[in-house]
């Protein structure tokens, strides 16, 4: 009878200690609302944006090449800005140079995708701490933070400073 007294208990904790971990799951689950764009163009470009993103936030050099390289020949030079910037990320070996122009290519691109959405919620987060402390944007699907300035070393430095609907 003590036998099956702690098995039974050992069962219990196991229960226990699955729901539990089930429960802290939830509660950390980023809710990510889908996003519709009035044309193909702009679905495909910010999908690529994001793979960029993705990319630096990963410390992925090689990554952001492609996915810069993917946007590039998705807006071709119907964007000069937004081109330019995803051409100079798309060449560059170097994470920071690329980090550099995503910042400015988050700022070329904001005015397409407010004049573009047409469902959902895009976030515009910001990190104080990039660039020496002068700060820098990005946007994201998800509310949650993943900062492309600074990786894995301050991967949830920002704050979401707008939200474009």
């Amino acid at each position: 009878m003590k036998i099956s007294t702690q098995i039974g208990m050992l069962i219990a904790i196991g229960i226990f200690a699955i729901s539990c971990k089930d429960a802290n799951t939830k509660s950390t689950e980023t809710k990510a609302v889908a996003i519709a764009f009035k044309n193909d163009l702009a679905d495909k470009t910010f999908e690529h944006y994001t793979h960029v993103k993705t990319a630096l936030t990963n410390g992925d050099a090689s990554e952001a090449k492609k996915g810069a390289k993917m946007l590039s020949e998705t807006i071709s030079n119907n964007y000069v800005d937004i081109s330019n910037f995803s051409k100079e990320i798309a060449t560059s070996e170097d994470i920071e140079t690329q980090r550099k122009a995503f910042s400015e290519l988050t700022e070329a691109i904001q005015p397409f995708l407010e004049s573009n959405i047409s469902q959902g919620e895009i976030y515009k987060q910001y990190c104080p701490m990039a660039f020496n402390n002068e700060g820098g944007y990005w946007f994201s699907k998800e509310e949650a933070v993943s900062n492309p300035y600074f990786g894995e070393k301050m991967l949830k430095c920002g704050t979401v400073k707008e939200v474009i609907r």
